[in-house]
């Protein structure tokens, strides 16, 4: 005779410790808000290519003043002040990234006379982080619960 036995009280010790594991989701939080904040950056660093569609170029007008004031020609760029607003915010609950500065948000979505310049990643690119995160830090709580 053959025979396999399984200890239940074993394995549902076991499912209650995985269980126990899976509820503090402040880590995988925390690497998710730094990626979305990581993600931000690059997105100025390259001139708003990271989005679809991508940030519109400057005016000629535009661009002639930031030159004659000595500044980059990249859109959004002049001081780099609300390039460093961004920052990554996490807890149990929620990961993401977000400025404070004012005029963030008509840069994001645009006016009637500004274009728009959408700094933020998709919910397409935020969820597709997120899931990749989740995915290893489920993993790792199986292997060691």
């Amino acid at each position: 005779m053959i025979l396999v036995e399984i200890d239940a009280q074993a394995a549902l010790g076991q499912l209650g410790r995985t269980v126990a594991a899976a509820g503090d989701r402040t880590v995988p939080n925390r690497q998710l808000a730094v990626q979305l904040q990581a993600w931000v950056f690059r997105n100025f660093q390259q001139g708003g290519t990271l989005q679809t569609p991508s940030w519109p170029p400057l005016s000629p007008a535009t661009l002639a003043q930031k030159a004659k004031e000595g500044y980059s020609g990249t859109p959004l760029i002049r001081t780099g002040h609300l390039r460093q607003s961004f920052r990554g915010f996490s807890d149990n609950e929620t990961a993401g990234v977000r400025s404070e500065v004012p005029y963030a948000q008509f840069h994001e979505s645009g006016t009637g006379t500004l274009p728009q310049r959408a700094m933020l990643p998709s919910q397409t690119v935020a969820l597709d982080y997120a899931r990749r995160i989740y995915d290893r830090w489920t993993q790792q709580i199986a292997r060691s619960a």
